[in-house]
């Protein structure tokens, strides 16, 4: 049977501590917990850059969703008084600028009393079948331009040249060749549509990116899958912007055309009352003009809204 020593010495060699071993010193076990504190920081700071989430940047402060709406309620009242202030200065001869009120009064007895809707149809006649003219020529002729390098380096400076013409100059040429009616308002609106169009149609046709242009190769998409899904979508996204400007043009146009030669139209009661010297009745006018502009551009804003192909 073994026998249990009771001496300190062999207490140290029964537990597995040698015998000559000695305490650590006291600066030894300093050094080793500087060590152990100093591996402890680095491996917090391994395991914040790893794995714990960035701040993000402070975002710049937005205006309230109702500011707009309030401005835009604000700025007609501040520029109706201001009119109103400029009318009861006499800064002004009243011939030139008529009072505020004069002009809900012509508005009223004009589209009130039904002399002007016969005008207003008219002009929204001629608008549209000029914007839809142009449109339906812009889109063919810029689709040929942007397949073919020959018709588009050939022919664009004729297109450029053509534009270049001064609308009102050519207006009264229009008249003595296509008569006294409808059709040198739809041409001149229809020219005035035709080039914002026309070279946003260029633009989203020719210009694809070339990594989406190889992902297509690469997938052995045919000529008419790449014009279907690739090229016709990067299109459409150049032509809605184009839309509002080339409506508007297209109603310039016309306006144009009635002020040249016409017996109806927003345009010839303009040229009317300005004879007459019914400066109030002017400037109903062309309130509704603007009124048919801005409704154009919200139409089209929301089509181009509830539709994929807006950028």
């Amino acid at each position: 049977m073994p026998t249990i020593s009771s001496s300190s010495a062999d207490l140290r060699v029964v537990s597995g501590a040698h015998p000559s071993a000695s305490p650590p010193s006291q600066a030894g076990a300093q050094q080793q917990a500087a060590r152990q504190q100093t591996g402890t920081a680095q491996q917090t700071g391994a395991m914040q850059q790893a794995g714990a989430p960035k701040q993000p940047p402070p975002r710049p402060a937005g205006h309230a969703p109702w500011l707009p709406i309030i401005l835009g309620v604000l700025f007609p009242i501040a520029l109706i008084a201001l009119w109103q202030a400029v009318y009861t200065a006499q800064i002004v001869s009243p011939l030139v600028i008529p009072r505020p009120l004069d002009v809900v009064d012509a508005l009223i007895k004009g589209v009130g009393g039904g002399t002007w809707w016969r005008h207003i149809g008219a002009t929204a006649q001629a608008t549209v079948l000029a914007f839809a003219g142009g449109f339906v020529t812009a889109i063919v002729i810029g689709s040929i331009f942007a397949f073919s390098a020959l018709a588009r380096q050939t022919f664009y400076p004729y297109i450029i040249a053509i534009q270049s013409f001064p609308k009102v100059a050519v207006a009264p040429l229009l008249v003595v060749w296509l008569g006294y009616g409808l059709m040198p308002k739809v041409v001149i609106g229809g020219l005035l549509a035709f080039f914002p169009i026309f070279t946003n149609t260029v633009a989203g046709l020719t210009e694809i990116d070339r990594d989406e242009t190889d992902l297509f190769r690469s997938l052995r998409a045919s000529k008419l899958d790449q014009l279907r899904f690739l090229r016709i979508p990067n299109a459409l996204s150049y032509i809605f912007p184009a839309l509002n400007v080339a409506a508007v043009n297209a109603l310039l146009g016309v306006i144009v055309g009635e002020l040249v030669g016409t017996d109806a139209g927003l345009g010839y009661l303009i040229s009317q009352r300005s004879f007459l010297g019914d400066t109030a009745g002017v400037f109903g006018v062309l309130f509704l003009l603007a009124l048919i502009g801005v409704s154009m551009f919200l139409l089209l804003k929301l089509i181009e809204r509830y539709t994929r192909f807006s950028r």
